[in-house]
C-alpha cells in the first residue's frame, strides 16, 4: 500500500467516523467504502483503535488549518483569537459529541488525543498571548500560564464538558463571549482595549445581521 492510499484511508476514514459516527462506523464499512480488503486495514492500522485514532489526529489537525486561514486576513492577534474562540464555539456541538463517544467507546485514543490536543493548544496560546504583549494589546505584568490555563479550561467546560450553569436565554456563545472579553480586559493595555471594543461591535452586528436574515 502506498503512502498516498494510506492517506487516503486516514481521510475517509475521517469523514464517516465524522459524519456517521464513531461507534457506528465498522472497519468492514471502511473498507467496502474504499474498494480494498478489512484485511489491508488491519495490516496497516493494526484494528479500529488504530485507525481511529490517526483520523481523530487528522480532523485536529484540519481543525487548525482551517483556523490559519481563518486568521491569515486578522489585523492584529486579539482580533484572531476572537475568530479562533468563535469557530470554536460554532463546532462546539459536533466536538461534544466526538469527544464523548470516544470517551465512552474508546478511552484509550480519547485520553491520548486529549493529552496531545492540550499540548498543541497550550502551545498555540502562548504563541499568541506573547504576540499581543510584543504588540502592545496585553501587559506584560500577568502569569502566561494561569492566562493559558483559564483560557483552555474555560473553552473546555463550555464546549466540551458544559459543566456551567447558564442564565436563562443566554446562548453558550454569547455566555462564552461574554466570559472570553472579560478575561481580555483583564490583561489589556488601552490599546487592547479598544480592540475588544471593535471586535464585540463587529460580534453585535453579525449576530443583528443573521437574526434579519432568518426573519425575512
Amino acid at each position: 500500500m502506498t503512502p498516498p492510499q494510506r492517506e487516503r484511508i486516514i481521510d475517509q476514514a475521517m469523514q464517516m467516523f465524522v459524519t456517521q459516527g464513531i461507534k457506528s462506523v465498522r472497519m468492514d464499512d471502511i473498507a467496502q467504502q474504499l474498494g480494498v480488503s478489512k484485511r489491508t486495514l488491519y495490516e496497516l492500522f493494526g484494528d479500529k483503535e488504530g485507525l481511529l485514532y490517526l483520523a481523530m489526529e487528522r480532523y485536529s489537525e484540519r481543525n487548525r488549518q482551517r483556523w490559519t486561514e481563518l486568521t491569515a486576513d486578522a489585523h492584529n492577534v486579539l482580533e484572531a483569537m476572537f475568530m479562533v474562540l468563535g469557530e470554536v464555539m460554532d463546532n462546539a456541538e459536533l466536538t461534544r459529541r466526538m469527544m464523548d463517544n470516544l470517551k465512552k467507546f474508546y478511552p484509550v485514543v480519547h485520553d491520548k488525543l486529549m493529552r496531545e490536543g492540550m499540548g498543541k493548544n497550550r502551545r498555540s496560546l502562548r504563541c499568541m498571548l506573547e504576540q499581543g504583549i510584543a504588540d502592545g494589546l496585553f501587559t506584560d505584568t500577568f502569569n502566561i500560564d494561569l492566562a493559558i490555563s483559564v483560557l483552555y479550561y474555560t473553552a473546555s467546560a463550555i464546549v466540551t464538558r458544559r459543566e456551567l450553569l447558564l442564565p436563562a436565554g443566554l446562548t453558550e456563545r454569547e455566555a462564552f463571549l461574554q466570559i472570553i472579553s472579560n478575561f481580555f480586559r483583564g490583561i489589556s493595555t488601552a490599546k487592547g482595549l479598544q480592540l475588544i471594543d471593535d471586535n464585540l461591535k463587529r460580534y453585535e452586528l453579525a449576530k443583528t445581521d443573521n437574526k434579519l436574515n432568518l426573519d425575512k
